[in-house]
Parts: C-alpha cells; structure tokens; sequence
C-alpha cells in the first residue's frame, strides 16, 4: 500500500514537473496566461485515505467472518473564481466500504455499507511559483455532511433485510496544486486530512472515517475569463 501512494503522489508530481519545466524554458515562445477570475470549473478526483484500508478473515468455533474495507475515494468537483486566486467549491464523494459475515449452517449475514461525503469549502492561492502562473498552490478548507448507508440482509429460515442511514459532520485541510494544461483543462493533485464525528453505530468497517487523504484529478473548465 505504501508503495501504491508513492506512485499515486509521485507520478503526478513528475508530470507536473515536467510541464513546468517545459513552460518556464519555453518563454520565449509566447507562453499564455489563463486567468480563472469569473470561471468554472469541474473536476473528477480519485483519492485514498491511508488509515482505511483493512481486511480480516477469521474462523471461530465454526463462524467463518470476513470483513474488508478501503479507502477508495471518488469525488465530483464543482469550484466557481470570484478572483483569480480565490475558489469557492462543492465536494460531492463516494466511498466504498463492505463487511461480510458468513455462518456455516443455514444462517448468512451479508451487510454493505456505503459513505457519501458532500462537503463546501473554499481554496486560495498562497503564491505565485511561475511567471505565467499555471502552476498554482492552494491552501483549501471545506466542510459539510458525511452520509453513511448500511444494508443488511439475513438469510436462514427466511429472508430479512435492514437499512440504516446516518448522517456526521466532516471537514477537510488540505494543500492542493493545479497544472493549467490549456485554456480548458487542468491537472490536480492535494494532500490533507479529513476530519470526521464518530457515527453512532459501525458503518462498514468503521465508525469514524478521519484519516490523511491523497488524491489526483483532471478538471475541465468552462467560462471565458480573460486570456
């Protein structure tokens, strides 16, 4: 797993690297500035949270239990510029958790779980690091709900099914950096933590969801700015 977010961080980086690196040695060449002021923007991300990731299969007096879970994270981005370095943004996500019981004889417990995060924030740029600025540092802050769905279904003499919803508050801290790749389209990649209440009952594998996150994206951007 340690060796999956290096490349998840690092391959990222590398092609940021190198495109600015092409940009800053092409400025002879009339290299443009985009600015993002009156602007949209939507961004698909995919991102893993490091402390969610478990498996379990045990076997105890004739009860085979095997539980799993992970940190996968996809999320739809929508930001709005009212400045060009200053976003406004909604974070709509899905994470994907299960845990799976079986019993040897008739009984089966089979439950899934589902977390859907929906967060509002805010994100500006600190600094400038190149001349035409298409490579942005941002410091980012949101925060909103965390939805959690748990389905449970229980085979034996007959078939019952459970559904639980559950609603915490979360947040989010990050540092996040975008690569202006065109007028319309942008690299992403941020690192963080997120914050998150305890859920009342077990959703998944867990009851609280806080951990550091590591996410990569690829946004389009839509509006006409100036050039």
């Amino acid at each position: 797993m340690k060796f999956l977010l290096c490349k998840l961080i690092l391959i990222p980086l590398l092609l940021m690297s190198t495109a600015v690196l092409g940009q800053e040695a092409d400025r002879q060449t009339d290299v443009a500035y985009y600015s993002l002021k009156d602007r949209h923007s939507l961004d698909l991300s995919f991102g893993l949270l490091s402390d969610l990731n478990s498996s379990a299969d045990v076997t105890v007096g004739g009860v085979h239990t095997r539980s799993s879970g992970n940190g996968f994270l996809g999320s739809v981005i929508y930001s709005y510029w009212p400045e060009d370095e200053l976003a406004v943004s909604i974070h709509v996500g899905v994470q994907n958790t299960d845990i799976k019981t079986s019993v040897t004889g008739l009984n089966v417990v089979s439950e899934s779980a589902v977390i859907i995060p929906v967060l509002f924030g805010v994100k500006y740029q600190v600094f400038r690091i190149t001349e035409h600025n298409n490579f942005r540092p941002y410091a980012s802050v949101s925060i909103g709900p965390y939805f959690g769905f748990v389905s449970n279904v229980r085979t034996g003499f007959g078939v019952t099914t459970e559904s639980i919803a559950e609603v915490v508050l979360g947040s989010r801290l990050a540092a996040d950096f975008d690569l202006l790749l065109s007028r319309r389209f942008k690299l992403g990649i941020g690192a963080g933590y997120r914050f998150v209440s305890d859920f009342s009952r077990r959703i998944g594998t867990e009851r609280n969801y806080s951990s550091p996150e590591f996410s990569i994206c690829l946004g389009f951007i839509l509006g006409h700015g100036k050039n």
